[in-house]
């Protein structure tokens, strides 16, 4: 199946151009197929049309220029006067040069799928892994005023260590139980409670 036309894709990528730089391609070995007669085989060159446009355009797109190959090796051959003792083994080359072309189409087109997949997984990885920042391991933390030993061995704020080393950011209040102790001229309660 053809991809999507997509503005980011290069003119030299879209498929008009891959479908015409592959047909010029089989043509050019189709008449050097022909030209060096029967006894030169050039078979494995049909592939590389048919594998640039599994790649490049899609699957079906593919199968049609393996069908194009055969047919153009069948005609190269065929031209040529390659004698067989029997038409059907000129037939039975043909089919196996068909299905060798569309296993090179389908193994080109599959590999390009699931390669897309695989970098847009990677995408979304690096993307999920820029997002989170996050603190592992053991943290050396002072028992009595809490402040940590960075990477240094300097004692920082829990909060300047925490906001340097992860995503979090904090806000500042007082707990009811601080409050009480802190301020208990301005608690509303009789008595301070």
């Amino acid at each position: 199946m053809a991809d999507p036309p997509s503005p980011k894709r290069p003119w030299y990528q879209t498929p008009a151009f891959c479908w015409a730089l592959a047909l010029i391609i089989l043509a050019a070995i189709g008449w050097f197929d022909y030209a060096s007669g029967y006894e030169l085989h050039v078979f494995a060159f049909y592939f590389l049309p048919v594998w640039m446009t599994g790649w490049h355009v899609g699957l079906r797109s593919g199968i049609y220029m393996a069908l194009l190959a055969a047919g153009t090796w069948f005609a190269a051959d065929y031209i040529s006067g390659h004698p067989y003792s029997s038409p059907g083994i000129a037939g039975w080359n043909a089919l196996m040069e068909l299905a060798a072309c569309i296993v090179v189409a389908g193994i080109a087109s599959v590999v390009r799928t699931q390669l897309r997949a695989q970098e847009k997984l990677n995408t979304e990885l690096f993307e999920t892994m820029a997002q989170i920042k996050r603190l592992e391991g053991l943290l050396p933390i002072c028992a009595a005023c809490k402040q940590i030993r960075n990477e240094r061995g300097e004692w920082e704020l829990m909060e300047k260590y925490i906001t340097a080393h992860s995503e979090a950011q904090f806000s500042h209040s007082v707990c009811p139980e601080c409050a009480r102790q802190l301020y208990p001229q301005y608690l509303d309660e009789p008595g301070g409670k």
